[in-house]
């Protein structure tokens, strides 16, 4: 039985020691790839609409969420495969949604061969605030952010090379375009501790960021659903 993601052809098979995915669009193809760096098949709207304009769509499972060097170097590896195997061009459009915005920074920092723009939405950029927080996500430290980076610390995060801020300066060096949106009643990943400290980090560099805030809205829904259409635009304008 043929798989479908959202009504479009998809191959699933295993890379590795995990899954892998690709979507085919239902158009004439254009040679580029779309990577949903986590959280697959949610809020897929972004993903449509590319897959509409002759993008494939790509992903795989992590490991963690919370965006380690063997992910990463992962992810790599898994472009190249797919790139090859279905003549694609290996640079891709990083879609990354919360952790997935960790995903795509870190992989950025380290591969930005790999990268032609970066859509990141209401992005975890400071591990200290997700999952560091004791009020909030004491569950996700223990059984998430102690696998994926053992025998560290909170008090090791504001040091440690894979916490994503620390990742920033690599990736405005490799000068790509991002896009990012949040929205301004997220109490989950909050914007001021997350996506405000990126906005900073860029403001030598003020024309390869485009912010988009959701007003009136909180962590979900990602994308801008209605206007899916307009953000896919915007992503074929930043692509030239």
């Amino acid at each position: 039985m043929e798989n479908l993601f959202f009504g479009f052809k998809c191959d699933e098979f295993e890379f590795e020691d995990t899954k892998g995915m690709v979507v085919f669009p239902d158009c004439k193809p254009n040679g580029k790839i779309a990577f949903k760096t986590e959280y697959w098949g949610a809020f897929p709207e972004l993903e449509i609409e590319l897959l509409k304009r002759g993008f494939h769509v790509v992903g795989m499972f992590n490991k963690t969420r919370l965006a380690n060097k063997d992910d990463c170097d992962k992810k790599a590896r898994f472009i190249e495969f797919v790139s090859e195997k279905y003549s694609l061009d290996k640079r891709c459009v990083l879609v990354g949604m919360s952790c997935g915005g960790a995903q795509a920074i870190n992989f950025t920092s380290y591969y930005p061969e790999f990268v032609s723009l970066l859509v990141i939405d209401a992005p975890v950029i400071n591990f200290l605030d997700f999952p560091g927080r004791y009020d909030k996500f004491e569950d996700v430290w223990e059984k998430e952010f102690k696998v994926a980076y053992p025998n560290v610390k909170r008090s090791d995060i504001f040091m440690l090379e894979q916490n994503p801020i620390n990742r920033l300066p690599k990736v405005i060096e490799a000068k790509l375009p991002v896009i990012m949106l949040y929205g301004t009643e997220d109490n989950t990943v909050d914007y001021s501790l997350n996506g405000r400290l990126l906005e900073e980090a860029y403001s030598d560099n003020k024309d390869l960021l485009t912010v988009i805030p959701r007003n009136f809205q909180g962590h979900h829904p990602h994308g801008l659903l209605k206007e899916s259409d307009r953000l896919a635009d915007m992503v074929m304008e930043k692509l030239g």
